[in-house]
């Protein structure tokens, strides 16, 4: 029994293993691809370390192309997507939560429905509204359009609908109102779901891609996602050296983020029922 339960072991560990190199393995591609040259770039040998490694493409992205102006407007639509979507989705779920009335119920299930409604349907539209507001190619083009997300109102509404109502009852005899209940009773109860839920916000708002590639047309627009589409021209060919580097710096918010606050992401995320 135990050597057949050491054996499962083993093949677990095996493919588990050989999961974490499937996903490690392009990261560590984009890294090395960035500092090769141009002529290791095409080899046919497959290899990690660079034979002559060269920041000559870094520095290529840094000079050449609008690199910084692209970070800005990345970190400015992720910040503004990210506070945004969590305080319509926290009101929202709150209200439905707090108040009862006979609505309730259709505005929840209407909600819930808009999410297998794809991005394709309402594309076109968006974008007509967002044109006639003159909000093409600017910051509040891209955020607008992502501030209602029922996939994050979803998730907050099972979390908010859990707080017991004796404690909104009791705030009510305190004499506490609506938004007094929800600053220092709800939040406070649901602090590990909502930074959760902001965390996995932050990641899909820094690698978002269609819309913005709809919005923003202008060079001094582009977020970062943007900006990778420049280096890709089939017909001059494409810059497989510099579009790496940029990759490589795009990925470096996120990854540093991570490491500073590790413990803290691991917290939010075990404390809101999330595994992995």
């Amino acid at each position: 029994m135990k050597t057949k339960r050491a054996v499962w072991q083993i093949i677990l560990n095996i493919v588990l293993i050989a999961l974490l190199i499937a996903n490690i393995f392009p990261v560590l591609w984009m890294v090395s691809s960035s500092l090769k040259e141009a002529d290791e770039l095409f080899s046919t040998r497959i290899y990690l370390i660079p034979h002559r490694p060269t920041l000559a493409h870094y520095q290529t992205v840094l000079t050449e192309y609008g690199f910084g102006t692209w970070l800005k407007n990345s970190v400015v639509t992720t910040i503004g997507i990210t506070i945004l979507q969590i305080v319509v989705s926290v009101m929202a779920a709150f209200a439905l939560g707090y108040y009862h009335t006979k609505l309730n119920s259709f505005v929840f299930y209407f909600l819930l429905l808009t999410m297998v409604i794809p991005f394709q349907v309402t594309m076109i539209p968006n974008y007509i509204v967002t044109s006639k507001m003159g909000l093409l190619n600017t910051w509040s083009g891209v955020i607008l359009p992502n501030v209602a997300n029922a996939t994050t109102f979803f998730f907050l509404y099972q979390h908010i609908r859990s707080v017991p109502r004796a404690y909104y009852e009791v705030a009510r005899i305190e004499g506490g109102n609506a938004l007094w209940t929800l600053k220092h009773v709800t939040i406070g109860l649901c602090k590990g779901a909502i930074s959760a839920i902001a965390i996995l916000t932050v990641i899909e708002s820094w690698n978002i891609y269609f819309w913005p590639l709809l919005v923003l047309s202008k060079p001094e627009a582009r977020t970062l996602t943007i900006g990778l589409k420049q280096f890709l021209d089939f017909e001059s060919g494409n810059r497989w050296g510099p579009f790496m580097a940029t990759a490589t710096l795009a990925s470096l918010p996120v990854v540093v983020v991570y490491l500073f606050l590790q413990k803290h992401i691991i917290a939010a995320f075990v404390s809101s029922g999330i595994k992995g």
